[in-house]
């Protein structure tokens, strides 16, 4: 928890910046993962790693994060898209 503690108070700029840079997109992809295994949303955890080996989920998800964090100061989460 610890890690997402860090995410979440991180300053804007900083998450944009990670957001924008597709290979600390990963950052945000972790993020997403240890929100849904801690929150006990099963399908969104099976789109974020049916996600990373499908380049079209991989795309989505980055270009996702790039919007989300400018408007919401958040990564994208598929729970906000999937009833979980």
């Amino acid at each position: 928890m610890g890690f997402i503690k860090w995410m979440d108070n991180l300053p804007q700029v900083a998450k944009i910046i990670i957001a924008v840079i597709p290979f600390c997109d990963v950052l945000w992809l972790i993020y997403r993962i240890i929100k849904d295994v801690t929150g006990n949303a099963m399908i969104p955890l099976i789109l974020d790693i049916v996600g990373v080996f499908v380049p079209v989920g991989t795309f989505i998800c980055w270009v996702m994060d790039i919007i989300d964090t400018i408007t919401a100061n958040r990564p994208f989460n598929w729970a906000d898209w999937v009833k979980a």
